[in-house]
């Protein structure tokens, strides 16, 4: 019973230390999603201002064609209407520059939430259990004066990457450990 509750407890411990990892994750990951918003927001709100700065100017310079083509004086027509005609070739010519460079479709392209390896690591949690000790191959294994090869195979579904191999040489005066 006391090994079964100190196993319970070390459970609840875990587990509540991973549920404390994604809750912090998830607000940094809610932020970065608000800062962008706010980012895309401001960015739209000031073309939206450029835009309407450019409709500004383009309905005084209608209001000012209108009023030249009411012009009675043929000289002062020529004189005013080729000088709003250079104000409508640069205003045409800048009004190229405000299209918008949001697409709305892809306002968050910069964010891929893909947590499937996490979900597939959660699902998997379970007891660690040791490794199988290999199974020793001696009919590979092979010893000379300095040297000596250990073969194994491991039966176990992890794979163990070393094991360590202490072997004494006597000298005659001390034992060397390597």
């Amino acid at each position: 019973q006391v090994n079964t509750a100190m196993h319970e407890a070390k459970l609840m411990e875990e587990c509540d230390e991973l549920m404390e990892i994604i809750r912090q994750r998830k607000q940094v990951i809610a932020v970065k999603i608000k800062e962008t918003k706010v980012m895309k927001l401001r960015k739209l709100a000031q073309q939206v201002a450029n835009c309407r700065q450019c409709l500004e100017r383009s309905t005084v310079l209608i209001n000012q064609a209108e009023h030249i083509l009411k012009e009675s004086d043929h000289a002062r027509f020529l004189q005013t209407a080729r000088n709003v005609a250079e104000r409508v070739a640069m205003a045409t010519a800048s009004s190229q520059v405000l299209i918008p460079d949001i697409n709305f479709n892809d306002a968050f392209e910069n964010f891929a939430l893909d947590f499937s390896r996490e979900k597939k690591l959660l699902e998997g949690l379970d007891y660690l259990t040791a490794p199988n000790p290999p199974s020793v191959r001696e009919e590979l294994c092979t010893a000379s004066h300095d040297t000596i090869t250990v073969h194994w195979i491991s039966e176990d579904e992890f794979s163990v990457s070393s094991y360590e191999l202490q072997y004494t040489i006597f000298t005659g005066q001390a034992n060397f450990i390597s």
